[in-house]
């Protein structure tokens, strides 16, 4: 069947998963990188054709731009897609935290982000206090949650003895850490510590890598 220019494929709703504080999150979704090339029409065809309603991108990956392009190219309202972007560490801190987050918005043409993580439990070679930067970053992430300017907020790439340091500074547990998973690196510790704790643990892998699985 054709369809025109202006009708948007209804495919299948993915399943959902519902975080620590009620928001439901997809639980498949597309993912970016910052190696490769972007494919700004992949992106496009898999919102519009495929029915992905998660997108998972990053300030490092220097493609949020162009995901707010895709998501409007491809018609599908805003409030249908779940957002994701992370923090990187270079931004760290209360102040910046906050700057950087509306420099994503404007990048990505929203007014809210999804999902909000920090990129990384490590700091720039500079920080002279990686608790204290860590601490100030999350309280920003806090505000912004508290806020409405993030409907969930968390971590990557954080592991048990990063998050045991992390909590101690927390008023707002983390809603989801995400950390790469395949059958060759299955971190079960991991995954039962942070259900323990009510921290959504969350997939990423790059498919077709040779580095992931090799």
């Amino acid at each position: 069947m054709t369809r025109g220019t202006d009708e948007i494929y209804l495919a299948p709703k993915f399943h959902y998963v519902k975080l620590s504080n009620g928001v439901q999150m997809p639980k498949l979704g597309l993912g970016m990188s910052h190696k490769g090339g972007y494919s700004h029409s992949a992106v496009v065809y898999a919102l519009r054709e495929c029915g992905y309603r998660l997108i998972d991108t990053a300030v490092r990956y220097s493609n949020e731009h162009q995901i707010g392009l895709a998501i409007k190219e491809s018609k599908v309202p805003r409030k249908e897609v779940f957002i994701t972007t992370k923090l990187w560490p270079a931004q760290y801190g209360y102040e910046s935290t906050l700057i950087d987050f509306q420099a994503s918005c404007q990048r990505l043409a929203v007014n809210y982000i999804d999902l909000y993580l920090m990129h990384w439990p490590e700091c720039p070679s500079s920080c002279t206090d990686r608790r204290q930067l860590l601490a100030d970053t999350w309280r920003a992430m806090e505000l912004l949650y508290h806020k409405g300017l993030c409907r969930a907020i968390g971590v990557s790439n954080f592991w048990i003895a990063d998050l045991q340091r992390f909590l101690l500074d927390c008023t707002v547990v983390p809603h989801v850490n995400q950390v790469e998973c395949h059958p060759y690196h299955n971190p079960r510790e991991l995954i039962a510590y942070c259900r323990q704790r009510g921290i959504q643990f969350e997939v990423c892998e790059r498919v077709g890598d040779s580095e992931g699985v090799g």
